[in-house]
């Protein structure tokens, strides 16, 4: 961020004390921990325009509800930038994800994913951009 010239200021309080969203066993109990999870630090949103980063989006509930948050505190855009390539396959390694239905990115553009989440835009690290990154 800092050689974008972009000036870095936290927007979000995070509560370590909550698990991890993502693991939970059905939507609710997501939607649940990611608000008890995060709270806007409102007088560095207010009025301004936000670039979030994240490292991936794989349902989308995190990211929709913290956009939600952010625009109900007064952010002007909100704008994503995740550090990897979109996720539009299932994983059976593990993670409780079995069908495409339940990743954003299967079968949709980059204007519908930020339709659903409620963003300005959103822009993912190319496939390229990884493989550059992985050989550094």
């Amino acid at each position: 961020l800092f050689q974008s010239g972009v000036p870095y200021e936290p927007c979000l309080h995070r509560n370590s004390y909550v698990g991890r969203s993502f693991i939970q066993p059905c939507d609710k109990t997501r939607q649940s921990a990611i608000y008890k999870k995060f709270g806007v630090i409102r007088q560095n949103v207010n009025g301004r325009r936000i670039v979030l980063i994240d490292d991936s989006i794989v349902r989308g509930n995190t990211m929709r509800i913290i956009v939600q948050m952010l625009r109900k505190a007064g952010a002007k855009e909100v704008h994503l930038r995740i550090a990897s390539p979109p996720v539009k396959f299932p994983c059976f390694m593990g993670i409780n994800i079995t069908t495409t239905d339940e990743l954003l990115a299967s079968g949709k553009d980059i204007e519908e994913i930020a339709e659903y989440i409620g963003a300005t835009s959103v822009m993912y690290l190319s496939l390229e951009g990884l493989k550059k990154v992985c050989t550094l």
